[in-house]
């Protein structure tokens, strides 16, 4: 069966892709509508962002069939907890400089696994993992370019901060919603071929 050709195993895959997509455009949207963040505003936003991700990440690793091997699945989520695990830190102690510097950190991580993940998928089928390959390389160069570009922005104040942040956010998210509903129109295709 060609790589492209649409396949059962997808029908799982749209509402946690779907999921991580809205948890980045809600974070987006908070972002561009919020005026004048606070230091401990933005950091709950930011965290609560980096939770979301981790849960979306859990949730579609969960629905990956067939299920990743350990190494891949290990290479999908332990830099989104660690991510998260910044994300505690962030709301722990509340400053300009924490935000940027743990904020970069978390999307150099998700980035990071992103492209891990868009490389091991080009291994194919056999190698169980995503059939997302394509996208995650993209998200994956997003967020690391969003993460790489945070802390020059940390003497802008919170709202710089953010809008970094949640730019990349915006991007990643739309690019999930496409490919969220293309995996949903796909998996219906194929059942209806069936």
């Amino acid at each position: 069966m060609p790589a492209d050709s649409p396949s059962p195993d997808r029908a799982h895959l749209w509402p946690p892709v779907l999921g991580r997509a809205l948890a980045a455009l809600a974070f987006g949207a908070v972002t561009v509508f919020w005026g004048q963040p606070t230091t401990t505003g933005a950091a709950w936003a930011v965290a609560g962002y980096l939770w979301l991700l981790l849960a979306a990440q859990a949730w579609l690793l969960r629905a990956e069939r067939p299920a990743p091997d350990r190494a891949s699945a290990l290479t999908a989520l332990v830099p989104y907890a660690l991510a998260a695990c910044s994300g505690i830190a962030i709301v722990t102690v509340q400053s300009v400089g924490l935000l940027a510097g743990g904020g970069a950190v978390a999307l150099i991580l998700v980035g990071l696994s992103d492209l891990a993940r868009a490389v091991l998928a080009r291994r194919g089928p056999a190698s169980g993992v995503t059939p997302l390959g394509k996208d995650l390389g993209i998200t994956g160069v997003v967020n690391l370019g969003a993460g790489i570009l945070l802390p020059f922005f940390t003497g802008l104040g919170p709202h710089a901060i953010l809008g970094v942040a949640g730019g990349g956010a915006i991007i990643t998210g739309v690019l999930l919603a496409i490919s969220a509903l293309s995996l949903r129109h796909d998996s219906t295709a194929a059942t209806r071929v069936a």
